[in-house]
C-alpha cells in the first residue's frame, strides 16, 4: 500500500522535466511592456549589445520574473532568456521583413530553420546560408539584387533570432 502512495509523488516530482506548456513559454512575452520585442529586435539587428544593454537587461528581469514563477533552475533561466529573446525578435522583425515584401516563410524554407523545421544549431550565419537564401528569393521572384543593406541586416537577424529561439528551446527541458 505505501509503494502505490510513492507513485503520485514520484509523478510530481518528474513532472519538471516534461516539455514546457505552451503558455508557460508565453509568460514573458505576454507580460512585456509595449515597445519591447521592437528594442529586442533593435539589439538583434544592430549586433551591438553594449548599446542594446538596457533592452537586455529589462528582458532579463522579465524572463527571470517568469522563470522565478516556474522554479526553473540557473541553467533553464539562461534557456528560458535565449528563446525569449529569439522569439519576441522573431515577431518583430517578421513584421519588418513583410514592409520590405521579404517572406519569412521563404528563408525558413530555405534554411530549414522555424517552427517544423531541422533547426540545426548555428553559431553564425554564413555566406552560404544568405546565398542560399539569396537563391530561394531568385526563385520566387523576389530579386535578390533589389533587397537593400537594411533588407540583408533584417534577413541576418531572423537568421540569427530564429537560431536562438530553437537553442533555448532545446536546452530549457
Amino acid at each position: 500500500m505505501l509503494r502505490l502512495a510513492l507513485w503520485p509523488a514520484l509523478a510530481l516530482l518528474a513532472s519538471p522535466a516534461a516539455a514546457r506548456p505552451p503558455e508557460a513559454l508565453a509568460c514573458a512575452l505576454q507580460a512585456a511592456p509595449p515597445g519591447l520585442d521592437a528594442r529586442v529586435a533593435d539589439v538583434i539587428v544592430s549586433r551591438d549589445t553594449t548599446h542594446g544593454g538596457p533592452a537586455l537587461a529589462d528582458l532579463r528581469a522579465l524572463t527571470d520574473r517568469c522563470a522565478a514563477d516556474q522554479f526553473l533552475t540557473a541553467n533553464q533561466r539562461d534557456a528560458y532568456f535565449t528563446y525569449v529573446l529569439g522569439r519576441m525578435g522573431r515577431d518583430a522583425i517578421d513584421g519588418r521583413l513583410a514592409r520590405l515584401g521579404l517572406p519569412a516563410a521563404l528563408i525558413d524554407q530555405a534554411l530549414d530553420i522555424g517552427p517544423g523545421n531541422a533547426n540545426n544549431p548555428a553559431d553564425k550565419v554564413t555566406e552560404g546560408d544568405l546565398r542560399t537564401v539569396a537563391d530561394a528569393m531568385a526563385a520566387a521572384g523576389h530579386d535578390p539584387a533589389r533587397i537593400t543593406k537594411d533588407g540583408w541586416a533584417l534577413i541576418t537577424a531572423w537568421i540569427v533570432a530564429t537560431a536562438n529561439m530553437f537553442e533555448g528551446l532545446r536546452n530549457l527541458d
